[in-house]
């Protein structure tokens, strides 16, 4: 029994630190990578200073970061393969990605932009084709424009009845019921 107590504990040892050992190179990359970033913020740091610390970064530290992180890093390293050790030139992170279709945000706070139109008319030519789609809806017939919606009268008598009933209410207990009443007549309606 004490034995197989030793080897649990034992396993269990060994696999907290396999698990550890992964976390801590990750944490590291991370750092390093900061760290290069840092340089290249600095414009007293040579430029060959900055390519040694991406090419070690990108030799030791890769384990575990995203894609991004590589493609900067590599991207950095062949910029200051170019550059001297007086100037580097300027650096313009480049926009590799093609151009996005959705626009930019212009404000944390601001609702998402629409993309979506609610009134796209058909052009002239597709209206004019022949028959409509099989899955399109059937226009209506000439109805009238100011048609009201479907259970509109019922749902207004609703509401005058309801106000009726609020009108000679004085406590809650009578509100309350005429608010029942409105919603029984309301489910009535549709």
């Amino acid at each position: 029994m004490r034995l197989s107590t030793l080897l649990y504990a034992t396993a269990a040892s060994v696999t907290a630190t396999a698990c550890g050992a992964s976390i801590n190179a990750v944490y590291e990359g991370d750092v390093r990578f900061e760290h290069c970033m840092a340089l290249d913020a600095r414009s007293d740091v040579k430029p060959t200073l900055r390519r040694a610390c991406w090419e070690e970064w990108l030799q030791f530290y890769t384990f575990g970061q995203t894609r991004d992180r590589v493609e900067h890093a590599t991207l950095r390293q062949r910029q200051l393969s170019r550059a001297s050790d007086f100037d580097e030139g300027e650096w313009n992170p480049p926009s590799s990605r093609a151009p996005s279709a959705v626009p930019e945000p212009t404000s944390a706070l601001a609702p998402p932009p629409m993309l979506l139109t609610a009134d796209v008319t058909m052009p002239a030519q597709e209206a004019d084709a022949g028959a409509p789609d099989a899955g399109a809806p059937e226009e209506p017939s000439a109805a009238p424009a100011d048609t009201a919606p479907p259970g509109a009268a019922c749902s207004a008598a609703c509401e005058q009845s309801w106000s009726g009933c609020r009108k000679d209410c004085t406590s809650a207990g009578c509100e309350k019921g005429c608010s029942g009443k409105y919603r029984r007549c309301m489910r009535r309606c549709f």
